[in-house]
């Protein structure tokens, strides 16, 4: 009799992750620097992206900061040693570190299922972006919203100026990158940016009700339904309508659409597995 084997995450160090089930947690973990983000932060985030994306035996993923903030951006002390050290190639060194956190966030948007951002304290620069790339986020009644960028000069990353046109809008999106309020998570509510706001202390319980709905849902639905949005502002319509017409036939081969047909005549609610 043979056994499944299920696939460990990676061994990380400013970062974790936490199975219970079928739902991940993705844990940002440096609380003493609010989560900012280092160049080893960006080295295990490419790690645990393609984890997630390609090996875990997951329906869900939440992913959240340890601390008081989820994540406070880049980390500004590497910046300042690549301006004090004049051995060292900053603009090159950034080049570098940049690219890798863009893989990182690229395989965090091929994961299949749903990925809901708890947004517990301040998410700044790249820290927003990272909310950004989350499929939805609650927020805590302690969260903020900052772009951050303009404050020391330096230019958008991370997928900032590609994920905030497609939540608030072209002209939002510029209004807020130069204007650059502090936005309470009241306010980041107001523009869509995050789906509910809840008490700091129910933050994770909400978090785990919201990804736990969702995982209940047909994974080729959820996959699907991911590809298709993202690809939508890119497609022609003739080009899209293609693509959504082999996603429905293909859903038709699928064991989860024999159990929703079934259940939708039979008067319950289905019980979706993946195959």
């Amino acid at each position: 009799m043979s056994t499944t084997t299920v696939p460990s995450p990676p061994e990380l160090s400013t970062l974790s992750i936490e199975i219970e089930g079928e739902i991940g947690t993705l844990t940002l973990e440096r609380p003493k620097a609010l989560n900012a983000i280092s160049p080893e932060m960006i080295g295990e985030l490419v790690l645990a992206s393609a984890w997630l994306a390609d090996r875990a035996p997951l329906r869900g993923l939440i992913v959240t900061g340890a601390g008081r903030a989820f994540s406070a951006g880049g980390d500004v002390t590497w910046f300042k040693g690549g301006l004090e050290d004049s051995e060292l190639d900053l603009p090159s060194d950034v080049r570098r570190g940049a690219d890798v956190l863009h893989q990182a966030i690229v395989d965090f948007r091929r994961i299949p299922y749903p990925v809901i951002g708890a947004i517990n304290g301040v998410a700044a620069g790249a820290g927003f972006s990272l909310a950004l790339m989350c499929d939805l986020r609650i927020a805590s009644a302690d969260a903020a919203f900052v772009c951050a960028y303009g404050r020391i000069g330096a230019s958008p990353d991370g997928g900032m100026t590609y994920f905030l046109p497609r939540v608030v809008g072209p002209a939002k999106a510029l209004e807020l990158l130069l204007e650059d309020p502090l936005m309470s998570a009241e306010q980041a509510l107001e523009l869509g940016l995050v789906s509910r706001v809840v008490a700091a202390d129910a933050l994770i319980d909400q978090a785990r009700a919201e990804v736990d709905k969702l995982a209940a849902k047909a994974p080729h639905y959820v996959r699907t339904a991911k590809r298709l949005v993202a690809q939508s502002l890119d497609n022609t319509l003739a080009d899209h309508l293609q693509v959504e017409r082999h996603g429905i036939a293909d859903s038709m081969a699928t064991e989860d659409l024999r159990e929703g047909v079934t259940a939708f005549f039979d008067g319950r609610e289905p019980k979706f597995t993946g195959d």
